[in-house]
């Protein structure tokens, strides 16, 4: 298989190569309208490799954020992008990507919609984003990420069926097993959750549990309709797991003296990606993640919090008022 060797153009001006500008409405309805997606990876297949530069002028004349510092007159940048068009991975992947999502090009505008009325209704102050679509090479990392106010998937990793490149790109199981339709949502979801949140900054494992577990709370109130293994990332087997475990997780962390523990290595497995945790037979990697939801859970039980205090509440208060010991 032919490879493509990608070269950066800086943050800004590599976007630039895979983002196109659009507006999206912000008001909730109960039906809302769907919100526009940008396919840049179809404007930018359907360019002519032969005159690129009359083409990129002609996207960068519409939408001139996105090309910010990039010089269409270097040879150089023609070269890679026109590299990028040609190669046989990115057409496969573009021709999956037309027959998966522009059949029902409406559906994934809709299903944005019902996500963003969602947010709208856990935090008023939400605003829609600005949301592009682009083929990232399979770069999974970045499969969905947001900044300022703009949403970007990459829908090549969103794809049904598209083991056999997943595997030959050296992409773990327990990672591609997430790369389908079915996590576009709760990707999408859980990346705006995260800025809505302030991230702990070497902070010890308890605010780590806690940070996991508003998200975790937060993607049950605006995905009610997902299954709970689909919004953890685990398999229905794991997720059985936990529910039957939770004691046992709890009071490994306590007798291990973890909780409390700074030193992000020795906690890594409850953290980190990974397809189990070796310290406990059986279970998951991440199990942060189901430890938080749940003591999130008790505590807004036993408060009179909104979304606003639990965003505001810090992992002790949490802890103390949640009175969590399953």
């Amino acid at each position: 298989m032919i490879r493509c060797e990608r070269r950066g153009f800086g943050f800004r001006g590599g976007l630039a190569f895979f983002l196109v500008f659009m507006g999206a409405c912000s008001s909730p309805e109960s039906r809302p309208e769907p919100v526009p997606v940008l396919r840049y990876e179809n404007a930018l297949m359907e360019l002519d490799t032969a005159d690129m530069r009359v083409g990129l002028e002609e996207i960068a004349s519409s939408y001139p954020l996105f090309f910010d510092g990039v010089d269409l007159q270097d040879t150089l940048n023609l070269w890679q992008l026109r590299n990028f068009i040609e190669d046989p991975v990115v057409r496969l992947l573009h021709a999956r990507i037309q027959e998966q999502y522009d059949a029902d090009s409406l559906r994934l505008g809709i299903s944005l919609a019902g996500l963003f009325r969602e947010m709208h209704r856990l935090d008023p102050s939400f605003r829609n984003p600005v949301v592009y679509t682009y083929i990232s090479y399979l770069d999974h990392p970045n499969r969905v990420f947001f900044m300022d106010s703009v949403l970007v998937v990459g829908l090549d990793l969103y794809i049904d069926g598209n083991q056999d490149l997943m595997d030959e790109y050296g992409i773990p199981r327990y990672i591609s097993q997430r790369l389908n339709s079915a996590y576009l949502l709760p990707d999408a979801a859980r990346i705006l959750v995260m800025s809505r949140l302030d991230a702990p900054e070497e902070g010890c494992l308890l605010d780590y549990i806690a940070w996991e577990g508003k998200i975790q709370y937060a993607l049950h109130h605006v995905l009610p309709d997902e299954p709970d293994f689909v919004l953890f990332g685990y398999t229905e087997a794991q997720m059985d797991w936990c529910r039957k475990n939770e004691g046992l997780v709890w009071d490994y962390l306590v007798s291990q003296g973890l909780l409390f523990e700074t030193d992000p290595f020795e906690f890594r497995y409850f953290v980190n990606e990974g397809p189990f945790n070796p310290l406990l037979p059986g279970a998951p990697a991440r199990l942060a993640q189901f430890v938080g939801w749940r003591m999130v859970e008790a505590y807004m039980r036993k408060s009179d919090a909104d979304w606003n205090a639990l965003r505001q509440a810090d992992a002790r208060t949490l802890l103390e008022v949640s009175r969590y010991k399953p």
